[in-house]
């Protein structure tokens, strides 16, 4: 590409899993992409590791599950769920079968995100699509629909394309300059992660539990390694700063129920500790005139549910569908892609803030909760709706789940 102005079918912002999907899927149509991406290398941001399966149906859709598993991505087909008083080892004997949540689909794919997002860039490589690593200072000039500025090996570029993709995660320059508005809930938890090796932990077994002021969640690599997960109370503020972070952490998660032999004495850390403020977030709008955008950077949901992956994948998908199936590119053409992600993260959301009262939750009203809702779903399924779309997909749940009156009844089992 030089210097002077080149024209392309569609520029993407953002080499991460929903930019690389969607630069795969284009390319191998015929159209002209160019991926643009900040990082020269991808890094360990420690979020985004789990595909829950209906994520996992995406990634077929696409044809990229087989790139995913070559990155060192494998299948847990269950997941045990543990905690208050209950032991890792008596909530093996009824773990969920994380198989019948979608049809064909084994369970979660646990992959790496780092891997995972060098193994699509190479994939969108090998269909066609012109990728540049290093870009810096983009640049989307008001007036200039269409135009996209940026600088790349100390030179400036300037492209013409018919559609702007921004997939520039949470920070969206897309989304800043195109004059988009972010809005985001206040958080209610804090989350730390670290990948951890020297654990023994059964392969093929997701989990997940709640133990005094804390909850853990746990996802094993066909590797060795393991990412794990903390959650406390946002009051709380952030427990693993500093160069002591890995061994406070370390400490923190001793505190759980872990598989028999998991001895953390022996537990090294493979990446960095790094925690954050959880929460979601949306914006009223995802499609300004020559833009559209996917991923984080139209807006997310609470890491606590594990549904970045999925989300992504979704949006890769129906985004280039549109843009597939519709040759003439007309102003409205994302008007489906717009509704059906409105509605999904609504449900999502309401889905993150009950995982949060359910999960995150550490007086004896929280833990009362939970022992109920567990005696409940028994006998009424619609008290597992929410929290069985994190799995199936949220559509997949009748809409009355997520009504008002459900999660207001789940929320009553606390009290005494």
């Amino acid at each position: 590409m030089s210097g002077a102005a080149d024209s392309v079918d569609v520029v993407i912002v953002g080499g991460g899993i929903a930019g690389c999907a969607l630069a795969v899927k284009l390319a191998e149509a015929g159209f002209s992409v160019v991926l643009l991406e900040r990082s020269t290398r991808f890094r360990d941001h420690v979020r985004g590791e789990a595909l829950l399966p209906w994520g996992v149906a995406e990634a077929r859709e696409l044809g990229l599950e087989q790139a995913l598993l070559a990155a060192g991505g494998g299948y847990a087909g269950a997941l045990v769920a543990c905690g208050d008083g209950v032991s890792y080892h008596e909530a093996a004997q009824s773990a969920v079968d994380l198989s019948k949540a979608v049809p064909g689909v084994p369970g979660a794919l646990n992959v790496g995100h780092p891997d995972a997002c060098e193994a699509l860039l190479r994939s969108a490589e090998a269909a066609g699509a012109q990728i540049l690593r290093g870009v810096v200072d983009i640049e989307i000039p008001a007036g200039e629909e269409g135009v996209i500025r940026f600088a790349v090996a100390r030179r400036k570029r300037r492209v013409r394309c018919r559609i702007v993709v921004g997939a520039d995660g949470r920070r969206s320059a897309v989304r800043r300059q195109t004059g988009l508005r972010l809005m985001s809930s206040t958080p209610r938890t804090y989350g730390a992660g670290l990948l951890l090796g020297g654990l023994p932990w059964p392969t093929g077994e997701n989990a997940g539990g709640t133990e005094g002021d804390l909850h853990y969640l746990a996802f094993p690599r066909e590797s060795g390694v393991v990412r794990t997960y903390l959650f406390w109370d946002a009051a709380r503020g952030n427990l693993v700063s500093g160069s002591s972070s890995a061994q406070d952490y370390l400490h923190l998660l001793s505190s759980q129920f872990l598989p028999d032999g998991c001895d953390l004495g022996g537990a090294a850390p493979k990446g960095p500790c790094a925690a954050f403020p959880m929460n979601d977030s949306r914006c009223d709008h995802i499609n300004p005139p020559g833009a559209v955008l996917v991923g984080d950077a139209a807006g997310w949901s609470d890491p606590l549910i594990g549904q970045g992956l999925s989300i992504a994948l979704r949006d890769a998908r129906m985004v280039a569908e549109t843009l597939i199936w519709n040759r003439n590119w007309h102003p409205d053409i994302f008007r489906g892609y717009c509704a059906e992600r409105a509605e999904r993260m609504r449900r999502l959301h309401i889905s993150a803030r009950l995982a949060t009262e359910l999960r995150c939750g550490f007086t004896a009203e929280a833990r009362n909760r939970r022992r109920k809702w567990n005696e409940e779903v028994q006998r009424d399924v619609r008290l597992s709706g929410p929290l069985l779309g994190n799995l199936a997909g949220p559509e997949t749940v009748a809409a009355e789940a997520y009504d008002p009156s459900v999660i207001r009844r789940i929320l009553a089992l606390g009290e005494y």
